[in-house]
């Protein structure tokens, strides 16, 4: 099952993680509380992004040592292309302090190859990518539920970013195509790996 990294992760790893960032809660159920859960979602994706800023000094090395096809096969084997990294080097900050995440996905890791760390890191990413499912999963839910009662054009003025209606209800759309409702398998965290 995980023959092909060497860090792992549990269903229950991104379940803890999202319940760390929203301080233990799993009852969500008033305005309040959408806003709670977006807060929630932008702070956790910010951290994480500290996973992705660390690969960028890893992918420099590797295309410092690598010959072009090198590269480019490099990247295919660790699910990167060529804007994935031209959109990590730009959001990555200039200074960046080590993040504890990066050092607990290669703590004990044996191997200098970048492409190896690359993939931890991925990895790692992955984990916290499902745990922000799982808080927009709650967020849409929680959206959909209220809708009724409080209307969507109310319920996009509690959220950060899509103040309207609209925005909001393309939110809840495109999460409810990708992830389906409560209890669709597509919701169940597991670390997956591409065929090779």
């Amino acid at each position: 099952m995980f023959d092909q990294s060497y860090f792992r992760w549990m269903p229950e790893d991104p379940m803890s993680l999202a319940l760390t960032w929203t301080k233990g809660r799993v009852l969500y159920e008033t305005p309040r509380h959408l806003r709670f859960l977006d807060e929630q979602f932008v702070a956790l994706r910010t951290y994480a992004a500290g996973i992705e800023h660390a690969m960028v000094p890893f992918l420099d090395d590797a295309q410092e040592r690598c010959s072009k096809d090198a590269w480019r096969s490099g990247l295919e084997l660790v699910g990167l292309t060529s804007d994935d990294v031209s959109l990590l080097r730009f959001y990555a900050p200039a200074q960046q302090a080590p993040h504890k995440e990066v050092r607990r996905a290669l703590r004990g890791w044996p191997l200098q190859n970048p492409f190896s760390r690359i993939w931890e890191l991925r990895q790692m990413r992955a984990m916290y990518a499902a745990a922000e499912n799982l808080l927009e999963d709650t967020f849409c839910d929680l959206a959909v539920e209220l809708a009724p009662k409080h209307g969507w054009q109310n319920l996009s003025q509690v959220t950060l970013y899509n103040n309207f209606a609209s925005g909001l209800q393309q939110r809840v759309d495109w999460q409810r195509e990708e992830r389906g409702e409560p209890g669709d398998p597509r919701r169940r965290p597991a670390q997956s790996y591409p065929a090779l």
